[in-house]
């Protein structure tokens, strides 16, 4: 399988590098800053690219199965970056002709929330909800098989795979998941669709 991946050099997006390319596939890492792949590695092409040029992005996207992305502007201000990316996101699929795709966005996005959680989005992450939300709508059209991942908290812990997944929910008490773990289910789910079009939550 031919694997793109944007944020490939964040958190999940490493383990989504590395977990893809143990299992044998072909991986295009789309980037800002490729020196930030320390060495090169067998079945990985890491491409230098503006997450905010469509024409760009479809021209390295052109040929994929499957786009996988863990972008996401670490600021919590309000902005419509994420939108914008989207966006971007959205036009080059069309014209790449490339219609399946992964994108983690944020389990506070959820309705049924704990109280903390509850909080948390209404202080916190007040300002970052409607780009992330923005973000979510411009990816979810009916031609792309997409499937949005909410994650909560992450972690810099080791992939565990004994989290747990939901549809439209996060899993009842979940409120920490690894970056390790999220690219796996990832990695998972593009080699044997079951989300298709679904919003999912994971947690341990």
């Amino acid at each position: 399988m031919r694997i793109f991946i944007l944020g490939a050099t964040g958190g999940i997006g490493r383990h989504l590098c590395q977990t893809a390319l143990e299992r044998g596939h072909h991986v295009t890492a789309y980037v800002r800053a490729p020196q930030k792949f320390e060495s090169p590695q067998e079945r990985l092409t890491v491409v230098s690219g503006n997450v905010f040029a469509a024409d760009q992005m479809a021209d390295a996207l052109a040929g994929h199965d499957v786009v996988l992305s863990a972008f996401g502007p670490a600021s919590l201000r309000a902005s419509t970056l994420r939108r914008q990316f989207g966006r971007t996101l959205a036009a080059a699929m069309h014209r790449s002709r490339v219609h399946r795709l992964q994108l983690v966005s944020a389990a506070f996005l959820f309705d049924r929330l704990d109280l903390v959680a509850r909080l948390l989005k209404a202080t916190v992450f007040r300002a970052m909800t409607p780009d992330m939300l923005g973000m979510e709508a411009e990816v979810c059209q009916p031609e792309f098989a997409w499937t949005i991942v909410r994650p909560p908290r992450l972690t810099h812990g080791p992939a565990r795979h004994s989290y747990r997944v939901a549809t439209g929910t996060l899993p009842a008490g979940g409120f920490l998941i690894s970056r390790a773990d999220v690219a796996h289910f990832m990695i998972g789910e593009a080699e044997h669709p079951a989300h298709e079009k679904q919003i999912v939550g994971l947690a341990n």
